[in-house]
């Protein structure tokens, strides 16, 4: 009888262990950094205003609001670690992806700017003009966006 509970306690511990390390790890970003990399100048639409945070613009009209956006990226093991990018190099990239895509979006619904950009990832909204927040899990870093498209007037 003891063998038999101290078998399921190590296998009850194993399996908190393994909960436990497949947890995302939250890593806070800059957003001015990520928009300023060569990534983002060849990716970032000059005409669709970007404002993070609660920033909205006066005189907006036709708000409409756009759900999570996510971009997930796998690191390539077979590259050499002398080339393999940082953590923060795939999250520039995977966060600049997402704002792309915001701005296409806007686009489409005939708007020309993106306003309340929140990072929202696993629908924990964290709201900042300076940060944003990306997930690096074991396999993958991943950052999701939540915005308003709007219609900027003398845009």
């Amino acid at each position: 009888m003891k063998t038999v509970l101290r078998c399921g306690l190590v296998a009850a511990a194993l399996l908190a262990s393994g909960a436990v390390s497949a947890a995302d790890e939250l890593l806070t970003m800059p957003i001015d950094k990520a928009l300023a990399s060569p990534d983002a100048k060849s990716r970032i639409n000059p005409n669709v205003k970007l404002l993070f945070g609660f920033n909205r613009l006066d005189g907006a009209t036709d708000p409409k609001p756009f759900k999570t956006v996510k971009r997930v990226r796998r690191p390539v093991s077979q590259v050499p670690d002398s080339a393999m990018p940082t953590d923060a190099d795939l999250c520039a990239t995977v966060f600049v992806q997402a704002v792309q895509e915001l701005q296409q979006r806007a686009s489409q619904e005939g708007s020309n700017a993106v306003v309340e950009i929140h990072s929202n990832w696993k629908n924990d909204e964290t709201a900042s003009d300076a940060t944003y927040v990306c997930a690096k899990g074991s396999a993958y870093i991943g950052v999701a966006l939540k915005a308003t498209v709007v219609k900027a007037s003398g845009g």
